[in-house]
């Protein structure tokens, strides 16, 4: 009897330290980690308008050139693309070959809404996207199915509507065609300049933000994702307090490396106050959207952090 009642001891044993062999642990708390340094790192000096338009490609600095120098917004024909002032001059002409595509790039993170074709059926209109699935660049497909045709395409997207003429003439048509946003650029630059200029005026105090260390990681909102390249530098994690955002960065992100942050307003990314300390980008306000950036043109490389939360 005694055998018995030891062996169902056992069982009934092995039984509790199976389920609890199964039973996850609970998850680590937050730690809020800070390289200590003997001194705090300066505010960053302000990104300017000059630098915004550093970033952008060759040809659309060139055309900025331009236009400071005759008031007009030039269209540049690279050999591989065709590049289209937006909102600039007449429609733009694109011209194709019959059974041949012609790829028209709109502007990274706008959205096709409707295509309308005055010839939808001798033309074939394809949409598409390319890059980021988070913030994906939306294309159009072009495809004529004869020569000697012409008719005009409207592209409704969420930011723009684009007017267009088609025509379709072999031996002169187009591999590419791509757009620049004039406006938008001279507003983001005028926009980034003034942010420089209140920075400058009213520089941040390191006083107004609460110690890393003392931070209670459970008030804190973690609502944001982050998407983008795969890059040494690409944050671990965003969160705000109510009042500050927080980006946590990679402890080995060289000095060198460190990108650039941009908040998304109506008029383009334009510079915000923050300040680095240790290993976070500490932005003095709320945003929904906002963006880091390291390099020039193609060989840029960005990041977007985007607020997931409820409305506030």
């Amino acid at each position: 009897m005694r055998a018995v009642v030891t062996a169902g001891c056992l069982s009934l044993a092995f039984i509790i330290a199976s389920c609890a062999a199964k039973t996850p642990p609970p998850p680590p708390p937050l730690t809020l980690v800070t390289n200590d340094m003997a001194s705090p790192e300066p505010t960053p000096t302000p990104f300017t308008g000059a630098q915004l338009l550093a970033q952008q490609p060759s040809e659309v600095r060139q055309a900025v050139k331009e236009h400071a120098d005759n008031g007009n917004w030039p269209t540049h024909d690279t050999g591989r693309y065709v590049l289209y002032p937006y909102g600039q001059g007449p429609d733009p002409t694109v011209n194709c070959a019959p059974l041949r595509t012609t790829d028209v790039q709109l502007q990274p993170g706008e959205t096709i809404t409707d295509v309308a074709s005055g010839d939808s059926e001798r033309w074939m209109v394809i949409p598409a996207a390319s890059g980021d699935p988070q913030n994906p660049t939306p294309h159009l497909a072009l495809k004529p199915q004869t020569a000697s045709i012409s008719t005009n395409l409207t592209i409704y997207t969420t930011k723009h509507i684009y007017h267009l003429m088609l025509r379709s003439r072999p031996g002169h048509e187009m591999q590419e065609v791509r757009f620049y946003y004039p406006d938008e650029l001279l507003a983001a630059m005028r926009d980034t300049d003034k942010a420089a200029n209140e920075q400058k005026a009213n520089p941040p105090s390191d006083g107004a933000v609460s110690s890393l260390k003392s931070l209670d990681s459970g008030a804190m909102n973690f609502a944001y994702a982050v998407a983008g390249a795969k890059v040494p530098w690409k944050p671990v994690r965003a969160f705000d307090d109510g009042k500050h955002v927080y980006i946590q960065m990679p402890q080995r992100t060289e000095s060198s490396e460190s990108p650039v942050l941009m908040v998304a307003s109506n008029s383009g990314n334009q510079m915000v106050n923050y300040r680095v300390k240790g290993d976070y980008y500490v932005v003095d306000k709320l945003f929904s959207e906002a963006v880091l950036v390291s390099g020039v043109g193609r060989n840029q490389d960005r990041v977007t952090i985007d607020y997931t939360g409820d409305p506030r």
